[in-house]
């Protein structure tokens, strides 16, 4: 990983966009929160619980080493993250990091949010960080396997990736950067470990690839990360309708009923966070919806097709 590969760093910034749809929304708590979110904070009250490596160190002396070359890494982090990756520190865990990496257009990861839990040991910068996909199989409401992880080769990716650390030359933003390029199909460093998680990705079609991400929305939305419940509100508030635009393309090109009742499920937790969506519900949509979809959006504020039916019958 060589440091000259961050000079054209700006090119991959990219701004946070308008709010998204044909009717305008009136910018409340969360859109004002979601401006207001940085790509990079140290946060002083508290790490997070659900945090992968909470539990697996002691207390990194502020004076020591290590604290010293995380110190300098948050500034050069603090200056140079691309507008798609957001992180937050601890001032009281100099261990430990929580990553946020935006899915970027033209690719079946877009406008998903995936999080990287990282580590760095006691003898950082000689030894590499740990990280692992933050994934909500982790959370305990979710631990009868039902719920699908959107990058299961991630963490077997990185584990061959970081055996190539230079202590020399390697910092943490080149890793984050790395993972980005990687996720989105174009490997920043260009090295047949990297391609080695495209190909696995691959062996999937981008139609399963891109349910997954909108089965890991759906979680996430449900069971935001410690730290980054604004990032998640807010990200999905402005981008509902573009999702729901791409599932909406999926469905023409594949009649397929699990995206079918996937679309409606994602319609539901857009609207539940705030977005507006009913323009979404044309006669087509409303004919492929199942009966049940139906009976849950009468019971929170959608149409209410149930009380229709039932007022059709007594006529």
């Amino acid at each position: 990983m060589e440091s000259t590969q961050l000079n054209n760093m700006e090119d991959n910034k990219i701004e946070k966009p308008s709010l998204y749809g044909e009717i305008e929304e009136i910018e409340d708590e969360v859109e004002k929160r979601f401006k207001q979110f940085k790509n990079f904070d140290k946060i002083s009250c508290y790490y997070p619980f659900d945090h992968r490596f909470v539990d697996k160190s002691k207390r990194i002396d502020p004076e020591s080493k290590v604290a010293k070359k995380m110190q300098l890494e948050w500034e050069i982090l603090e200056k140079n993250l691309p507008c798609s990756i957001f992180v937050r520190t601890y001032k009281e865990r100099f261990d430990i990091m929580r990553v946020a990496v935006a899915g970027l257009e033209g690719t079946p990861y877009c406008h998903g949010l995936f999080f990287f839990d990282i580590y760095f040991p006691s003898s950082y910068p000689a030894r590499p960080p740990e990280i692992v996909h933050h994934s909500n199989d982790l959370n305990s409401n979710y631990r009868d396997g039902k719920v699908p992880t959107s990058l299961p080769n991630f963490n077997q990716w990185y584990k061959k990736t970081s055996q190539r650390w230079n202590p020399k030359q390697s910092d943490i933003l080149q890793v984050l950067v790395s993972i980005q390029h990687v996720l989105n199909g174009i490997p920043y460093v260009k090295e047949s470990l990297l391609n080695s998680f495209i190909e696995g990705q691959s062996k999937k079609s981008n139609k399963e690839v891109f349910m997954l991400n909108c089965e890991a929305m759906l979680c996430t939305l449900k069971f935001p990360p410690v730290h980054f419940k604004d990032l998640v509100q807010g990200h999905y508030r402005v981008r509902a309708h573009q999702i729901l635009l791409i599932c909406k393309a999926q469905m023409k090109i594949n009649n397929d009923n699990a995206l079918n009742q996937l679309f409606f499920k994602l319609l539901k937790a857009f609207e539940v966070n705030g977005a507006y969506c009913r323009h979404h519900y044309d006669i087509s949509l409303q004919e492929a919806e199942s009966s049940e979809h139906q009976e849950e959006r009468s019971q929170s504020n959608g149409y209410t097709y149930k009380f229709i039916n039932k007022f059709k019958n007594m006529l």
